[in-house]
């Protein structure tokens, strides 16, 4: 295709486009933008921290470029004032945290997504700059694309065609809610006047964008990207710039993507089909809902704590364990009270609602970028009024999205939907000069603030690289280089209860090694630090428990699990682990009051409505087990026997889970061995205690 003939007569005069500064800001937002998918779309919070440090960097940039020219672009005053009583109300949310290392990480991190947008939105009169940071995500995306079908082939050949792809996020619905903010803009780009390989190359970012999303057999995912397709289609015909040149393009486009779904699409096409099996995602999903909808009506002016749900949300329950709840609105209401989450509501509107107007109203200019562009370079740049469109209707498909997904606490999508909203603001807002004096004053508080979360990212990510450390040391079984790494964490960030918690564990395994009590004392002092910075985590009560446990002391490990189940009630493995710990003690009784709670959690919704009913918890098995003795040693055959079958149909179910789902197991980490081979010697002895029961002749 040749030359675009789009106009780049009076054009606005851009802003000191050569300052270096202004360049640094630049390159570290585009490494941002372009890592982030990569690299912090797992929950790791190394690479998280990494990321939101390039931000802060940048935006410090951005703020020490203003001390010099004494004014700052900026979008809208809405857009500002309601995206800083957003972030005062987090941080409000912070001071009375239930976990403050957690409340201070997710402080970071949607601080960063905020910086972010409000850098970008800036950038109306850069438009060039705007559109390097889209293809930086788009060809981030392309990576992810292809790392995705590089992991789903495999699998497929090797009759797993079923394999939900995860690619570089934490899990398959993740990846997907980053597909479906990025097609729309990708399909912007495509259907725009180009250059022949521009075209090529969105092209097929477009369809990479929709094999990632079929591939992860995600199907609120699907239904979000093709609402945001029609939505980018709507928005792109009422605003007249989708014409018959982008009707012609779109018919090849939607026979590669049909293609696409028939070979690949497996996963999504099964779990479409098996409605009824996969009820269960729902159903977890509205059960979380509701629990969480308790713990923000529990919390109604600051919630428990930016980012504490993990750990605050387990004693509102109905339902097993979950990191999110499943709801980026309701999450944000719990965590930092429903006044917040209207707050946050209300900044996406300010932010999408005029720019949705000045499109709709043909009020953005087709022919406006940067006066530094010459008429050559146009080639590669897209279509204002598509690519508003596509942006906007990325926008629309994540804000879905988030309503049955906790999304935008993954650092990647976060900061690519803030992106996008930010360059939505930014191409759609006047380009005429609008620089805002900035006074000195705020202009040193801006950076003082800045430098104060840049050096506080900073020790966190340096106590996280120390701690992983710590943990792999400890895995190379090197006691006393994962003891110095963790220490060395805890200097870092005295506030990280993770770093303490390993610590508990390391004292508490050198006390049993060596049978040196004053590892046991350490070991406590670790663990009650814990649950100081984390007080409603019940792992951190189950951790001291386990170490009491093995100090023998048992009436303080009695305590301990109580109270680990005083903050979560369903808690199984302290449950199990409490009632092994009564029959420890001679308290049968005890012991089996807890064996009856666990089989009426294993029989009602608890086990049967579970986030990933592909792994069998194992913990029930004992539980039947010990029930099954009891009437066994009361004479009750029949009874005894029952309680046996049921354990061994779920040791059944457990042994072919791990089969099944071994390769997740082990990529993951969260594979463990001492449990599979105790839950096979325990299989072998129901199984002769069965052939017993059954061969006994019944009295007369």
């Amino acid at each position: 295709m040749g030359k675009s003939k789009r106009s780049v007569a009076n054009l606005p005069v851009s802003v000191q486009p050569t300052s270096w500064m202004f360049k640094l800001q630049v390159i570290l937002l585009f490494a941002a933008v372009f890592l982030s998918p990569i690299i912090a779309g797992r929950f790791s919070a190394v690479q998280a921290l990494s990321v939101q440090s390039i931000v802060f960097v940048s935006a410090l940039a951005w703020i020490f470029r203003s001390v010099k020219t004494g004014e700052i672009e900026l979008p809208d005053r809405k857009i500002v004032i309601t995206a800083l009583v957003f972030y005062g109300l987090l941080v409000f949310s912070a001071v009375d945290s239930v976990g403050i290392n957690a409340s201070l990480k997710e402080l970071a991190n949607t601080g960063s997504y905020l910086l972010v947008f409000l850098m970008v939105a800036s950038f109306r009169r850069e438009r060039k700059v705007v559109y390097g940071l889209l293809a930086g995500l788009l060809v981030s995306a392309m990576i992810v694309g292809a790392i995705g079908l590089r992991e789903y082939m495999p699998n497929a050949l090797a009759h797993m065609a079923a394999w939900r792809t995860f690619s570089t996020f934490f899990n398959p619905d993740f990846l997907a809610g980053f597909m479906v903010t990025v097609l729309p803009v990708a399909l912007a780009w495509y259907l725009s006047k180009t250059s022949a390989g521009i075209t090529l190359v969105a092209g097929l970012s477009v369809l990479l964008a929709i094999v990632g999303l079929v591939i992860t057999g995600s199907r609120f995912g699907a239904m979000a990207g093709l609402i945001g397709v029609l939505a980018f289609i709507v928005i792109g015909v009422v605003s007249g710039s989708i014409g018959r040149l982008q009707i012609r393009r779109l018919a090849p486009l939607i026979l590669l993507a049909l293609f696409a779904f028939v070979f690949l699409g497996r996963p999504l096409a099964g779990r479409i089909a098996n409605v009824k099996s996969e009820s269960h995602s729902g159903n977890f999903r509205i059960y979380t809902w509701l629990g969480t909808a308790r713990m923000a009506k529990a919390h109604p002016i600051n919630g428990t704590g930016l980012g504490t749900f993990e750990v605050a949300y387990p004693r509102y329950a109905s339902l097993g364990y979950t990191t999110l709840a499943h709801n980026s609105y309701l999450q944000v209401a719990s965590e930092a009270g429903p006044i917040a989450a209207i707050v946050l509501l209300i900044l996406l509107g300010v932010s999408i609602c005029p720019a949705t107007a000045a499109l709709v109203r043909k009020r953005v200019a087709n022919d406006v970028c940067d006066i530094n562009t010459d008429a050559s370079e146009l080639v590669w740049m897209p279509e204002i009024r598509l690519m508003v469109s596509g942006l906007l209707a990325g926008a629309v498909s994540s804000i879905l999205r988030n309503a049955v997904d906790s999304d935008w606490y993954v650092t990647a999508i976060g900061i690519s939907f803030w992106m996008v909203i930010g360059a939505a603001v930014a191409l759609s807002s006047s380009t005429e000069r609008q620089g805002r004096k900035l006074p000195r004053s705020t202009s040193v508080l801006c950076m003082s603030v800045l430098c104060v979360m840049l050096t506080g990212t900073l020790m966190m990510l340096s106590s996280e690289i120390y701690l992983a450390q710590g943990k792999s040391q400890l895995m190379e079984q090197d006691a006393s280089g994962a003891v110095d790494s963790l220490h060395a964490s805890v200097q870092s960030d005295p506030l990280n209860p993770d770093a303490h918690r390993q610590l508990g564990r390391i004292y508490e395994m050198l006390g049993t090694g060596m049978a040196d009590k004053s590892f046991f004392v350490r070991s406590e002092q670790e663990f009650r630090r814990a649950i100081s910075l984390e007080p409603t985590s019940p792992k951190n009560y189950y951790q001291l428990a386990r170490m009491y446990e093995r100090n023998s002391e048992n009436a303080k490990a009695v305590d301990a699990f109580k109270s680990a189940l005083a903050q979560d009630p369903n808690f199984i493995p302290a449950l199990l682990a409490l009632g092994q710990q009564y029959e420890a003690m001679g308290k049968s009784n005890n012991a089996l009051d807890v064996y009856r709670r666990m089989v009426q959690l294993e029989d009602g919704p608890y086990d049967h409505i579970r986030a990933v009913p592909e792994l069998v918890e194992p913990s029930y098995i004992f539980a039947r087990a010990a029930l099954g003795r009891r009437f066994e040693a009361e004479g009750n055959a029949a009874a005894a026997t029952r309680e046996y079958e049921r354990a061994l149909d779920r040791i059944q179910r457990y042994q072919d889970s791990r089969k099944s789902m071994g390769a997740v197991l082990d990529a993951s980490g969260r594979r463990d061995i001492g449990m599979e081979s105790q839950v096979e010697e325990l299989r072998q002895t129901l199984s002769r205690r069965v052939e017993s029961l059954s061969s006994a002749k019944p009295s007369h």
